[in-house]
């Protein structure tokens, strides 16, 4: 694979005006969110502050999903979801949550070669000040309903690997929004959605104005697409490349003018489409957590 000229600009125009220093950049992009895009990272960024979280504490995740577009087929989307760390610390900082009860399961089943508690009980305890009592909310979880399965109806490795620990996680994340709604509001934890799909209709959001990519230099770009170029070429397995590309986009992605640009040119010389670079990075970084 050809050796990208690498540069060191300054923060891309969008991290700047967020305040993000070189430190927490690098910290975000190379240590905490490796091989996601700029774009991506800066929804973290954007998410945190707006919940008020500490984004270097990572409480919520970058998941690349399976979203439903209009014409019924599915694109990859990086999604940004929050954490079960994220529902806790939200929970603790009502200075109402008194815990959880021990974790209750089912008996063990068999789900496609997994093993796996059939369902986990578990109730949640809040402080009600009004009423003066500590107030109960019970949930049960099933197993085959929160279990993802890959095409070939497995559980994906995640949930293979762990089920115990993945269903704990879900029974917890349901139960505290279900004693914290307006804090916690409907939107599910990151164990609960990753493998998932979504089959909501894909509609265009607003993000925000497009990078300025006005003095992107047109030669670094070539190498960059060059670079690319040549690690789908290669002969290998399409894990093996998605890896690779994986690699690359974790460089290129820390300057989003640049990365912008690059997947423009990717997409309109008929190199790689934008949907299928984000599936292959999301092959990537399944292959990177093996």
């Amino acid at each position: 694979m050809n050796a990208v000229v690498e540069q060191t600009p300054n923060l891309p125009p969008a991290v700047a005006r967020r305040g993000i220093n070189e430190g927490q950049w690098r910290t975000l992009m190379n240590n905490l969110y490796p091989g996601a895009s700029g774009e991506s990272v800066l929804m973290v960024w954007d998410y945190c502050a707006a919940r008020k979280l500490d984004p270097l504490k990572k409480p919520c995740h970058i998941v690349p999903m399976q979203v439903k577009n209009p014409n019924g087929d599915y694109v990859w989307r990086d999604v940004v979801l929050p954490g079960i760390y994220e529902y806790r610390t939200t929970a603790h900082r009502t200075g109402q949550y008194l815990g959880h009860s021990t974790p209750v399961y089912g008996e063990i089943v068999d789900v496609a070669g997994t093993m796996a508690p059939s369902f986990c009980e578990m109730t949640i305890y809040r402080w009600n000040p009004v009423a003066n009592l500590r107030a109960e909310y019970p949930v049960k979880v099933l197993f085959t309903e929160y279990v993802a399965l890959k095409k070939d109806g497995k559980p994906n490795q995640r949930w293979a690997k762990a089920p115990l620990q993945m269903l704990t996680k879900c029974a917890e994340a349901a139960g505290l929004r279900e004693a914290f709604p307006d804090e916690l509001g409907g939107v599910p934890t990151m164990e609960e959605m990753e493998g998932q799909m979504v089959d909501e209709p894909l509609r265009q959001v607003d993000l925000g104005p497009r990078p300025d990519t006005s003095e992107v230099d047109t030669d670094l770009v070539a190498r960059w697409v060059s670079d690319i170029t040549d690690t789908l070429n290669q002969d290998k397995e399409e894990a093996d490349i998605a890896a690779d590309l994986r690699e690359v986009n974790t460089k290129l992605s820390q300057f989003p003018e640049l990365f912008t640009v690059v997947l423009d040119k990717l997409a309109a010389d008929k190199i790689i489409s934008k949907a299928n670079y984000r599936k292959y990075l999301a092959i990537g970084t399944e292959r990177a957590h093996a």
